[in-house]
């Protein structure tokens, strides 16, 4: 985002709340944060806001920040496919694992 963009963010709040004014260090602290933003983005966070809030925003209620994508470790995704099989042996009576012997006093199932 630019200079100009941002700037334009700021008048349309400004307009929006009129007891909403900011200082040259505001202004100077949204400049640096909103370089790294896509503006359309935010102009649509923002009129979404507008829209919600009777309040000005600060920068975290409209700040949309480009992440990149997150690839798990392979190790991760081993985990994660070992739980999803005990939910669903969990889910499944019929899948269960045996209880341990010194268990089975205390639980409800019954054993045939």
């Amino acid at each position: 985002m630019t200079k100009e963009e941002v700037v334009e963010l700021l008048i349309l709040i400004e307009s929006v709340y009129p007891n909403c004014i900011f200082k040259n260090e505001t202004v100077q602290q949204w400049f640096q944060f909103c370089t790294e933003m896509d503006y359309e983005k935010v102009l649509t966070k923002l009129k979404n806001h507008i829209r919600k809030s009777p309040f000005p925003p600060v920068i975290g209620d409209i700040a949309v920040f480009h992440f990149e994508e997150n690839y798990f470790p392979a190790s991760l995704q081993e985990w994660m496919r070992k739980g999803r099989e005990k939910m669903d042996c969990d889910s499944n009576p019929n899948k269960r694992r045996p209880l341990p012997a010194w268990l089975t006093e205390y639980t409800p199932r019954k054993f045939v």
